[in-house]
């Protein structure tokens, strides 16, 4: 994590964008607020589609593809899913993301609604912190010889469309083969993505700001598979051998594409890196504690 001068931060948040959560019909008044408050101090704000349709006030409306590109930074009102719906493009446009959290569980939006005007405050003040996460690129190079690729924050997921089916599929790493797996699917998650589906997998939590990447069978039918830690530049590659089923692989819960027995899946480091902004003393410890139920501070 990182702090930076004060100064710097007003001067370089001096345009803010504002990505809601589809459906939440009660974030709309919030963004009339959160716009009226950032004008109020000199920041120019632009609306992402969903919440321009949630806020109906007149301010500016960018696509969420093109949103971060056109700011400095972009707040995301909405639960983990909001967030990792403009993550990429923040990402490749190195532009910073701060969470506030309209869902669930949350651990990438920290801030609670109840304090958005205490965080926001705090930010404008300069007074937050920084923390630059790794991300993956996926590619699948299909049969016909086109290449398509993703770059994901939390997990790349081979899996199951329908049938209760195992699948069968090979992974080998950096070329060199590491084991034929029968499982549900398989998570590739980064440190990141540790706490998300991996973690529901039986994978270890990894610290956020760490480069790593966890490969997790899921429900493997041979107990002896177990989830695995490697470098950060490993290039692992996915075969499946399952000719008879509908796979897909899944981009950070957000997008799927087919994924078939003639193609392979690399998952590689991407060459971006994601900023999160949070603010408070919220210690990642804190977090786990607080989100997995851990029990109680110590006194």
């Amino acid at each position: 994590m990182t702090n930076t001068s004060a100064d710097q931060r007003v001067r370089a948040f001096a345009r803010v964008g504002l990505v809601a959560k589809s459906g939440q019909g009660s974030i709309g008044n919030e963004i009339g607020h959160i716009t009226t408050w950032l004008e109020k101090r000199g920041v120019e704000v632009t609306l992402d589609e969903t919440a321009g349709e949630l806020s109906a006030d007149g301010t500016r409306i960018c696509s969420r593809v093109d949103l971060p590109t056109q700011v400095d930074l972009v707040i995301a009102l909405g639960g983990d899913g909001t967030l990792l719906s403009v993550a990429r493009f923040a990402a490749e446009a190195a532009t910073p993301v701060l969470g506030i959290n309209y869902g669930n569980l949350g651990f990438l939006t920290l801030t609670p609604r109840e304090e958005i005007y205490e965080v926001l405050g705090q930010v404008f003040s300069g007074d937050f912190t920084s923390s630059s996460r790794m991300m993956l690129r996926a590619t699948i190079e299909r049969a016909d010889g086109s290449v398509v690729t993703w770059d994901v924050l939390n997990d790349a997921v081979v899996n199951k469309t329908s049938l209760a089916r195992i699948i069968e599929y090979e992974v080998s790493v950096n070329g060199e083969f590491v084991s034929r797996y029968r499982a549900d699917g398989l998570i590739v998650a980064t440190p990141t993505g540790s706490t998300a589906y991996s973690l529901s997998a039986g994978g270890p939590l990894i610290m956020p700001e760490m480069d790593a990447v966890v490969v997790c069978p899921i429900s493997p039918h041979s107990l002896a598979n177990r989830p695995l830690v490697l470098p950060a530049d490993a290039q692992i590659a996915v075969q499946l051998i399952t000719s008879d089923q509908d796979i897909v692989l899944t981009l950070d819960g957000q997008e799927g594409a087919t994924f078939d027995h003639r193609e392979v899946a690399k998952i590689e480091r991407c060459p971006h890196r994601f900023t999160l902004l949070s603010a408070g003393e919220r210690a990642h410890f804190e977090v786990l504690r607080t989100k997995l139920g851990w029990g109680v501070d110590r006194k």
